[in-house]
């Protein structure tokens, strides 16, 4: 899993509290044994910590767990090779190494890193995340100011393993409104690879005819080079699954569609069957994720 981006002091409370962060919306979700909220809000003026504040005070949260997830568009990530020094002192390496792979000026950058799994004996790659101090300082300063928790910080692509904690290795499709579309294989709960796709930012306004005119046929090309690329770079055995998380009232199309061109099952993936969360299945992977780090501590 990703590392923490920071540390604050963790208190066990039984509200928790999940914000996810995409370039132009936050959605919150709190669940307490009382009550479940999900809200999302447009944030086009990106003063996200302003949102994230007012969402918090309208349901008056008070000693919170906290998990943040970025999606597509708040981070970059660079594919690299290990320092050559001991792990525990990677991440000053990468200050040095790793920042000018990305477009964040190097004084704004918070880097982490996390490695994929894979078969492969050896594997000396690391991928280096970057966000941008100047978007999550203010959140952090917002949280602080309400007295919110922080357990931690990720992105999507580590998050969504939450989707899936099969033995075997599965593919997801994975969309979020307005984002490309991410692909993903994991395995026993964990990451071995990920990658965005143009082309599909408007999937959930797409219709069953559209769906049956073919235009799923570039979607099911890149999802066999992901399984093509998993079995023979990756050296994974084989890929059961082909589960599909998207926003659109037609999902059931966009399955039958792609298991025409797969013999492999295709089926849908609802995290949590709480309607809640149908429409915001991340916010529900970030609670999962932030159980499973108070737990491991």
């Amino acid at each position: 899993m990703l590392a923490k981006l920071f540390n604050r002091k963790q208190s066990v409370t039984d509200c928790k509290m999940s914000i996810v962060i995409q370039p132009m919306s936050v959605t919150v979700a709190i669940t307490s044994p009382e009550t479940c909220y999900v809200k999302q809000l447009p944030c086009p003026d990106q003063n996200y910590a302003n949102t994230i504040a007012n969402l918090a005070q309208e349901q008056e949260v008070v000693n919170a767990s906290c998990y943040i997830v970025l999606a597509h568009g708040m981070y970059q990530i660079a594919q690299i090779d290990k320092p050559n020094v001991p792990e525990n002192e990677y991440s000053k390496a990468l200050g040095f190494s790793a920042k000018d792979f990305f477009t964040i000026s190097a004084e704004n950058q918070l880097l982490d890193y996390y490695q994929n799994v894979s078969n492969i004996p050896n594997n000396n790659k690391l991928n280096v995340v970057a966000c941008d101090k100047a978007i999550i300082s203010p959140i952090l300063d917002v949280l602080q100011d309400i007295d919110v928790t922080l357990i931690g910080i990720s992105i999507e692509d580590i998050v969504l393993t939450n989707f899936v904690t099969e033995e075997h290795a599965n593919l997801i499709i994975f969309h979020n409104p307005g984002s490309q579309l991410l692909l993903a294989i994991v395995k026993n709960g964990q990451l071995c690879f990920s990658r965005h796709i143009h082309g599909y930012d408007n999937l959930h306004q797409l219709s069953e005819v559209d769906f049956e005119s073919g235009i799923l046929s570039n979607l099911g090309l890149e999802v066999q080079r992901s399984i093509d690329y998993a079995i023979g770079q990756l050296k994974l055995e084989s890929v059961a699954n082909i589960y599909v998380s998207v926003q659109n009232f037609d999902a059931d199309s966009i399955v039958s569609s792609l298991q025409e061109l797969f013999d492999i099952n295709v089926s849908l993936l609802s995290p949590n069957k709480n309607e809640d969360f149908i429409r915001f299945p991340m916010n529900f992977a970030a609670l999962q994720e932030l159980d499973f780090q108070r737990a491991s501590k």
